[in-house]
């Protein structure tokens, strides 16, 4: 079950090779997204991203290359920063966050690694149905304050 999520240098390579375009990044994301859901749904394969994540997260702060021997939550979004050059104010999501980094804890992706590290399923489970929204529809935006998906007032 661990290997539907891609690590860092698979999930750039398939972007890369099909297009590099920004709606095969949004795909690509919604495709980690899904494995993500399928590893929190799965008891066993829940019970070990909470290890793995538990191992190295303070001494590697950057831990998408090292999947599955590690977890960051960026590995989910890596088409999407590749997209803008790491340039969060120009991203889909880090526009509709307060042009905040995903890395920031309460961000759209971070909040996944705040979620995991506190072994909350359902909140995960809810909070990547929440992070698909967003990517799917326009008008929504991420409160990094209440780490809640708001309507973008029009």
């Amino acid at each position: 079950m661990l290997d539907k999520l891609l690590n860092y240098n698979n999930i750039y390579q398939l972007w890369l090779n099909r297009g590099s375009t920004y709606e095969m990044a949004v795909e690509l994301t919604l495709r980690q997204l899904d494995s993500l859901e399928a590893i929190a749904a799965d008891d066993e394969s829940w019970e070990m991203l909470l290890e793995i994540s538990a191992r190295g997260r303070n001494t590697d702060a950057w831990l998408a290359a090292d999947w599955p021997s590690g977890f960051d939550e960026l590995l989910i979004c890596v088409p999407l920063c590749k997209l803008v050059d790491w340039d969060c104010s120009r991203c889909t999501v880090g526009s509709r966050q307060e042009n905040n980094s995903c890395a920031m804890d309460y961000s759209l992706f971070g909040y996944i690694g705040e979620l995991v590290k506190s072994a909350d399923r359902k909140g995960l489970i809810d909070h990547i149905n929440d992070a698909r929204k967003l990517l799917k529809n326009p008008g929504f935006q991420w409160n990094v304050h209440t780490c809640m998906l708001e309507p973008i007032d029009q």
